[in-house]
């Protein structure tokens, strides 16, 4: 008897270890599958931003901005006017970024995402992109989309040391900053 009772606790104990080890690869798996996810969302949403800008399309990218950030932003389509006037017609040729960072899940919803570009322009000048979207949130589908881009009109070697980004990456906006200090 007590030979079986040993050999089930071992049996147990290797289940419970193979259990347990299969259960974390899944969730590095998971965790992997989210990064490449939210890569690709965000390049999707990118690659339409930079192509309303060199097409100076303000209506198309105004649709990107998602209801609920269309209603909130304080007169969006001036600060959109605003944002394509920065580029002074100069058309994005490269953009150069990290992985994008998330927030969320698409279990722990909503699904926040978040890219910094480096941007090189046809004239040869250098500009910083932030991009921020809201990618799931079942309970209020208003919010999925684009809600704040922030445009840094010098490159990041250029940032000054006391440069104030207005609001916090979860609200909404458009900004324009300058080496100036003028932000629009």
């Amino acid at each position: 008897m007590r030979k079986l009772t040993c050999a089930l606790l071992c049996l147990l104990m290797i289940l419970s270890t193979v259990f347990c080890l299969t259960g974390c690869k899944s969730r590095t798996d998971e965790m992997a599958d989210q990064e490449i996810y939210t890569e690709k969302q965000m390049n999707k949403i990118k690659n339409k931003i930079f192509k309303y800008v060199n097409e100076q399309d303000k209506e198309g990218l105004k649709n990107l901005f998602s209801k609920d950030s269309q209603r909130k932003i304080e007169d969006l389509d001036s600060k959109l006017d605003q944002f394509i006037s920065a580029f002074n017609g100069n058309k994005i040729e490269s953009a150069k970024g990290l992985s994008p960072a998330f927030e969320g899940s698409a279990d722990a919803q909503p699904l926040h995402i978040y890219g910094d570009y480096d941007l090189k322009l046809s004239n040869g000048e250098n500009y910083v992109i932030m991009i921020n979207i809201c990618d799931i949130d079942d309970e209020n589908k208003e919010k999925e989309g684009l809600y704040r881009i922030i445009l840094l009109t010098f490159s990041n070697e250029e940032i000054p040391e006391d440069l104030k980004i207005e609001g916090g990456k979860d609200e909404y906006g458009v900004a324009v900053y300058r080496l100036d200090g003028a932000t629009k």
